[in-house]
């Protein structure tokens, strides 16, 4: 009686093993089937309420300390404005949300120059304006309210610009110092041209000799077959080559000005009289989300998420407060 006793419970204890060790292998196949949220690094989990940032106002040379929620309604209403789609804009404010902290947590903002997080000088950080702020435009923030673009646990590099012609550029393209850093931002289909302003599609820009000289330096010779030497995964110009001379095309376009030379988008370069002209399309590096683009996905009832999400495909929207 006693030895049956003991090889009962023994059935009994294996009888409990097994079912323990079944509950835990299908409780394991459940949670392989669940999302996994990416552990956030400690400069993105910090954010579980909205931050205060410092700003520089170029204007008047003053710092001012304003929340970063009523920050970004001035930078969608500078950046875009009011009469692109709902979805588009709230896209822009989810962009501008991830750029705004990338920047400030991982390139220190603009506290060299200014001491502040960030400066409303296009040049330095992000265009921004109060004054053009609708409720339109403060509706797309609010309705993005803490949402913000991650990858690996990180923020984004979150890049946009104006229009591409068909593809946008990769980061080694339209900012190659910060490749290394934002692989993941990489050339992706776009479809904004078409519903782009029209001397954006296809332009042509003078510029003088003299110029485009001093900017290659005496190698460059007589510029007489100054050319695009190396394209990048998008078709822009990476490097423009005259004579013995060579530079990054970024270089040049920042050389020559932004709002001069539109974008690296170069299809053609040739020298007439005294002028160099540089053919091209589109506005902007081409990094990132193209906000014609972005419109143009709006228009077909796409959504904020599923458009950031197109444009940054090795990343994912991460709510970090409400």
């Amino acid at each position: 009686m006693y030895i049956w006793k003991i090889k009962q419970y023994k059935w009994l204890w294996l009888a409990l093993a097994l079912v323990y060790i079944g509950g835990n292998i299908a409780g394991c196949q459940q949670e392989a089937q669940k999302p996994v949220t990416p552990k956030m690094a400690p400069e993105v989990a910090k954010y579980d309420q909205e931050p205060t940032i410092s700003l520089y106002r170029k204007a008047t040379g003053q710092k001012e300390e304003i929340k970063l929620e009523e920050y970004l309604k001035g930078v969608v209403a500078a950046e875009i404005g009011p009469k692109f789609p709902m979805e588009a804009l709230k896209a822009q404010a989810i962009i501008a949300r991830t750029g705004t902290l990338c920047l400030i947590e991982y390139e220190n903002g603009t506290r060299g120059k200014h001491g502040t997080d960030a400066s409303d000088d296009h040049t330095e950080f992000q265009a921004y304006n109060e004054d053009l702020i609708t409720d339109k435009i403060s509706k797309a923030v609010e309705e993005t309210r803490g949402q913000v673009l991650t990858t690996d646990g990180k923020f984004v590099y979150a890049m946009f610009h104006a229009v591409s012609n068909g593809k946008t550029a990769s980061m080694e393209e339209g900012f190659p110092k910060l490749a290394k850093k934002a692989p993941y931002n990489v050339s992706v289909d776009t479809e904004g041209i078409e519903q782009a302003p029209k001397k954006y599609r296809n332009w042509k820009v003078k510029v003088p000799v003299s110029e485009v000289k001093g900017i290659l330096g005496a190698e460059a010779g007589d510029l007489s077959d100054i050319r695009v030497s190396k394209r990048g995964p998008s078709g822009r110009a990476t490097t423009i080559t005259a004579g013995q001379a060579s530079i990054p095309a970024v270089d040049l376009r920042q050389e020559i000005g932004f709002d001069r030379l539109y974008s690296t988008a170069i299809s053609k370069i040739t020298v007439s009289g005294n002028n160099v002209i540089f053919e091209g399309s589109g506005w902007g590096h081409g990094v990132g989300m193209e906000q014609w683009g972005a419109q143009a996905m709006a228009n077909e009832g796409k959504k904020a998420r599923e458009i950031v999400e197109h444009y940054f495909p090795k990343a994912q929207v991460t709510q970090l407060y409400k």
